[in-house]
């Protein structure tokens, strides 16, 4: 078949990432597939064997990448942009189309194409737009929900959105790993007990995120351990550059980013929106070997991780001294985590997909 997955930007999220591997995984076995993206967008961060098509202000379609990016698109400027595009491209240019943030599904609806549209979605997008606020967010807001309306074959990235308010469901893709660079270190941790401990967390300015919460229970805990350090990624010094025993990182690309996890005693995750959904630093971090602390985000669960209460630095403080205390238990733990991240193997997923594709494929034909 031949796939298009039109896009709003390249970016560094998650869900970037996921987009360029399934890509690959539907060019492993044997589809054509296309991104279409604005012209001002950047290149992708995680690289993809797919084709890129770019979009410029008139909407004309470009095999070629412009460097010369002047300023940034508005929102409303990509929307006219993709749709514009859509509508140029012959109607068997190809086969079936891959909506993915919701706000990807507006120019495919205007252009007439959500016949030939399948829809994977990897969060509840109107939720996120309403935590953080602002006139231009609630309407984002009213925009992502109306994509839950078009009655679209869709495809989840973790049960809970099976029948979560708008959304509905009953097929679901998990995001995959690549372990080749998210495998577990090889040093005994246990040789470790005399030296200093080391939490993290990938850093996000996001309130819903809570890495405020991973602040608070580190300076908790520096009261009682004062070798203990908090590593976060991808935050600015900024930020703290007055805090005795942080130390942020940028991680570039999934090889470094594998790394800051192995560097790691323990992962801590505060978010609290959308619980028991997929959340990527969890799963790479239990691939990568590292005792977890986490609210209940998909896999974790109690005897692969150690789950705490939403919006508590007082409870990841409590689960931090309770995984402490007890290193045999700490260890089962990690040993079951590292059995849990299997299913998230990249081969699987891409062919779990291709197996949907069909099934949608089929029933218009």
């Amino acid at each position: 078949m031949r796939i298009l997955i039109p896009v709003l930007n390249f970016g560094k999220s998650g869900g970037n990432r996921v987009l360029s591997k399934l890509a690959d995984e539907l060019i492993y076995l044997g589809h054509t597939v296309d991104f279409l993206s604005s012209g001002m967008s950047g290149p992708p961060y995680f690289p993809t064997k797919a084709g890129i098509k770019w979009v410029d202000d008139s909407g004309a379609i470009k095999n070629k990448h412009s460097k010369n990016q002047i300023t940034k698109d508005s929102f409303f400027s990509i929307q006219d942009k993709l749709t514009k595009a859509l509508k140029r491209f012959p109607k068997d240019s190809y086969d079936l189309i891959i909506a993915n943030q919701s706000l990807t599904t507006l120019p495919i609806k205007k252009a007439g194409l959500l016949y030939k549209t399948v829809y994977y979605v990897q969060a509840y997008e109107p939720d996120l737009y309403c935590v953080m606020g602002g006139i231009k967010n609630r309407l984002l807001a009213y925009l992502s929900a109306k994509s839950y309306r078009m009655n679209l074959f869709t495809i989840v990235n973790a049960e809970p959105y099976f029948n979560y308010k708008r959304l509905k469901s009953s097929r679901v893709l998990y995001p995959g790993i690549d372990f080749n660079y998210f495998y577990p270190k090889v040093e005994n941790r246990c040789s470790k007990d005399n030296k200093k401990i080391i939490i993290g967390t990938i850093g996000r300015p996001e309130l819903f995120k809570g890495t405020r919460y991973v602040v608070e229970a580190f300076e908790k805990l520096k009261k009682k351990y004062p070798f203990i350090e908090l590593h976060l990624a991808f935050t600015d010094p900024k930020d703290f550059k007055n805090c005795d025993g942080i130390f942020c990182f940028r991680p570039d690309g999934d090889e470094e980013l594998g790394k800051f996890y192995r560097s790691l005693d323990y992962y801590i995750c505060a978010g609290y929106v959308q619980l028991g959904t997929f959340h990527y630093p969890v799963v790479e971090a239990m691939s990568c070997g590292i005792s977890v602390i986490t609210t209940s985000y998909y896999p974790a669960n109690e005897t692969n991780a150690w789950v705490t209460i939403p919006q508590s630095a007082d409870d990841i403080v409590k689960h931090f001294e309770l995984a402490q205390n007890d290193p045999d238990l700490k260890e089962k733990k990690i040993k079951q985590a590292l059995i849990d991240v299997k299913q998230f193997e990249w081969r699987q997923i891409g062919k779990k997909l291709n197996n949907y594709l069909k099934e949608f494929f089929n029933s218009k034909h």
